[in-house]
């Protein structure tokens, strides 16, 4: 007879010899089978990878070098490079045989190392070993074109998916769209006669030109005809002739984008903000005629502020950082998610943008973003000789309505995407241009040229680059905390207005205060120390809610939950234990 104790090493080997059982059968026959469980579906290929993984009518080769026996030691790069091979892998499971993925390791010396630096991989020195080390890609078919990743940089770990299935979309050899650009900024590159240098092309251009065909209009476009769409970024001393051609574009084929800017400090006429127009000052977009025929209207005068969604600035007039309610971040929160256009933006940031209304009533008028419920509008000309922003929030009155920064507007067989600022094309708005061993990489932190991006391609008719251009970012804002920090700020700043005032109205006293002794110096020192307390103790409250929350999160994630877990366990042995002496 088998004792109770060899009976439960039995029990307890056999769970295990099923667990590994298990394992060994999930892998074989359920290796098909996935299920993405996190919360923005991180691991789940975007609507447009599979668009054109469909569109595949022969067979793709991906050649993944990743240089796994001189990266052993490095246990983040490995890591990483999982995260790719596991990507590719749900690309060959999605193409149904029609893509083949082959795993390369390019020992030193070897064929695969020659194959590797053959096709343009970048090989990177290795940290412990006097060897370079290969991580990229190589997708070609059977005619012997290929398209090449040269490095997987994990500094672009958020847009992986857009990287590989750009190549798949280039090896395709699909028709672009053709785009044609219209603007007075430098998108296209330049000249600094200041140092005497030729510029870059902007980053923008550089995102857009792997997936449209884009060209610039300038004196040499004789017609418009062969454009698909119009794109248009900050249109200003246009022709007439060219007014009418934008025009006649709109009337008949009805597919338009226009970055209308009321201040651009990207301009290259934006010289003394003092000046007027005529003196080298800012120049808004000026093409009313344009705004007028799509039905809409921005008022060139106006700048929109936003006391949530203002980013913080340094200034000469304060100690810390002021938020700037004119500079705004647009969280998720504020983009419309019933269109391919916004619904996977994280965030996008402008500078001194306008609004935008709805003049015409048989216009389809859909917002795609908007500001939030603390937004304003003011003059453009407050920002004249303004050293100090916390000026814009002295005589803050927020609008009944929230204001709309993009909108969609569509009339008949007519579409027009709107966006009230041209400056969300600048590189400093969303983008760092990088050198990686001798290669410019572009590292986007804000989703201005997937919006850019996106709107084109919806102009287009397509739905195949809006869900690859912009994947959910992996962090976690802490909303409660920014939503404290903003209530306490709103109370900061009324009661740093008040003191300034009552500091004003003492210093106009000037032949009073001069003497240290009178009863009204006395007055507003009083005055003033009490003002000051008022303002540590709401720094201090602030701060007392915040150390709160986290100290209930601690507790909840260090204590409460393992108490729990304790708890239950007790119960349960309790319960077992219970059931076996009946």
């Amino acid at each position: 007879m088998i004792s109770e104790k060899n009976k439960s090493k039995a029990q307890i080997f056999l769970l295990l010899i099923t667990f590994v059982l298990f394992i060994m059968l999930a892998n074989n026959v359920f290796k098909g089978f996935r299920f993405d469980l996190t919360e923005n579906k991180l691991y789940t290929l975007g609507d447009g990878t599979l668009n054109i993984i469909n569109k595949l009518d022969d067979q793709i080769i991906l050649n993944y070098y990743f240089s796994d026996s001189l990266t052993q030691e490095d246990t983040y790069l490995r890591a990483y490079a999982k995260r790719i091979k596991e990507l590719l892998e749900e690309y060959q499971l999605r193409s149904k045989g029609k893509i083949k993925l082959n795993i390369i390791d390019p020992l030193p010396f070897s064929d695969e190392e020659d194959d590797a630096m053959k096709y343009g991989l970048q090989g990177v020195p290795s940290k412990t070993k006097e060897e370079n080390i290969f991580f990229g890609l190589v997708a070609a078919n059977r005619y012997d074109s290929y398209k090449i990743i040269k490095f997987f940089d994990p500094g672009k770990e958020a847009i992986i998916e857009y990287e590989i299935t750009k190549v798949l979309y280039s090896i395709l050899e699909m028709k672009k769209p053709k785009i044609g650009v219209m603007t007075s900024l430098p998108l296209f590159g330049g000249y600094n006669f200041t140092k005497n240098e030729p510029t870059p092309e902007w980053a923008i251009i550089q995102k857009l030109k792997p997936l449209f065909d884009i060209e610039l209009i300038d004196k040499k476009t004789k017609s418009f005809e062969e454009f698909e769409i119009l794109f248009l970024v900050h249109p200003k001393k246009l022709s007439d002739e060219n007014k009418k051609k934008v025009i006649d574009f709109y009337d008949n084929k009805g597919r338009i984008l226009v970055l209308y800017d009321v201040y651009s400090e990207a301009d290259p006429e934006f010289q003394d903000p003092s000046l007027p127009p005529a003196g080298g000052g800012i120049q808004s977009s000026d093409f009313q005629e344009l705004l007028d025929r799509i039905g809409i209207s921005i008022d060139s005068s106006k700048v929109l502020l936003d006391r949530k969604y203002a980013i913080p600035v340094t200034s000469a007039n304060s100690e810390r950082p002021i938020k700037h309610a004119a500079i705004l971040s647009f969280p998720k929160s504020s983009f419309n998610k019933n269109l391919n256009i916004t619904n996977k933006l994280n965030s996008l940031t402008s500078a001194f943008s306008g609004s935008i209304i709805n003049t015409n009533m048989s216009n389809k008028f859909t917002p795609l973003i908007s500001s939030s419920s603390d937004s304003s509008v003011t003059e453009k000309n407050v920002f004249r000789y303004m050293p100090d922003p916390s000026i814009l929030l002295d005589k803050y009155k927020v609008t009944a309505e929230t204001e709309v920064f993009a909108g969609l507007i569509e009339n008949k067989n007519e579409k027009a995407i709107v966006i009230a600022d041209a400056d969300i094309t600048a590189n400093y708005l969303w983008v760092r241009v990088q050198d990686f061993y001798g290669e410019q990489v572009l590292v986007p932190w804000a989703s201005n040229g997937d919006l850019i991006i996106n709107s084109l391609d919806y102009l287009s008719g397509g739905n195949t680059l809006a869900s690859i251009t912009s994947r959910e970012s992996f962090s976690r804002p802490f909303t409660v905390v920014e939503d404290l920090k903003l209530t306490a700020e709103k109370i900061f700043n009324t009661e740093e207005a008040r003191l300034q005032n009552k500091l004003a109205l003492l210093q106009s006293k000037n032949n009073e205060l001069t003497d240290k002794n009178s009863v009204d110096y006395s007055a507003f020192q009083q005055e003033l120390l009490k003002v000051r307390k008022e303002l540590r103790d709401v720094r201090r409250n602030l701060n007392k809610e915040i150390d709160g929350l986290g100290s209930i999160l601690k507790f909840v994630n260090i204590f409460l939950m393992p108490i729990l877990l304790t708890i239950f366990i007790v119960l349960f042995s309790f319960y077992r234990k219970r059931k076996k002496s009946k």
